[in-house]
């Protein structure tokens, strides 16, 4: 089953792409469209939809990861549409300020779902090693890299536990709405605090057998 932001194994260019590179694009990006004219933006959202051709992923897979953001945005619609119609606060409906706010949010969500689409665990792993080495020397027990290697990885995981948990609850007959989010929620919440003590209990493991240094989480 493929979750939010899971890995798509392909052997394209924008897969080959140096995985240090792609985590430096993934913060830089967001930070960049934030302070600089919209046009930045659009032609950032522009490129992202390249890619993902390019990579030869799915476009409804890449629909799909804009879909955490989606009430969030419709959410800014309703505050200027009610700030407009009923309190007269604003002098537009939806203001420029929101529209930008929109974009700038869906081209951050866009550039994560090409980075974790196009870039698998053991990548993101071994160029945060990589580095650390670099920047220590060699002195270093990966400890750093290691968590934010895992840090980085868990978004796919606990988007696939929902997707998971989303497919079960529809095979009994469950239907969408408020109902399924007060159900699964939970369960959702304790699912993925059980899967990270479980993770952080291997690597606990297999870190006192040294196979933590040697980048095999």
């Amino acid at each position: 089953m493929q979750g939010l932001f899971s890995y798509v194994k392909r052997n394209s260019p924008v897969h080959r792409l140096p995985a240090g590179l792609k985590i430096i694009l993934l913060f830089a990006i967001p930070i960049t469209v934030s302070l600089t004219p919209l046009w930045v933006c659009l032609s950032v959202m522009g490129a992202s939809l390249l890619m993902v051709l390019l990579a030869r992923i799915p476009i409804s897979f890449f629909l799909r990861d804009l879909r955490p953001i989606i009430w969030y945005c419709f959410m800014l619609c309703v505050i200027d549409l009610m700030s407009f119609f009923f309190f007269g606060t604003t002098d537009r409906a939806i203001r420029d300020e929101t529209i930008a706010l929109i974009l700038r949010l869906l081209c951050a969500m866009e550039v994560t779902s090409v980075f974790f689409r196009t870039t698998s665990t053991f990548q993101i792993r071994e160029s945060l090693m990589a580095a650390e080495k670099a920047i220590t020397f060699g002195h270093s027990s990966m400890v750093i890299s290691g968590s934010f290697a895992l840090f980085l990885s868990f978004l796919p995981s606990i988007f696939l536990t929902w997707s998971h948990l989303d497919q079960a609850y529809r095979a009994r007959g469950g239907k969408a709405g408020i109902r399924k989010v007060v159900r699964l929620l939970p369960l959702w919440i304790a699912m993925s605090i059980r899967k990270a003590g479980t993770t952080w209990l291997a690597l606990l493991n297999r870190s006192s057998c040294g196979s933590f240094e040697t980048g095999e989480i």
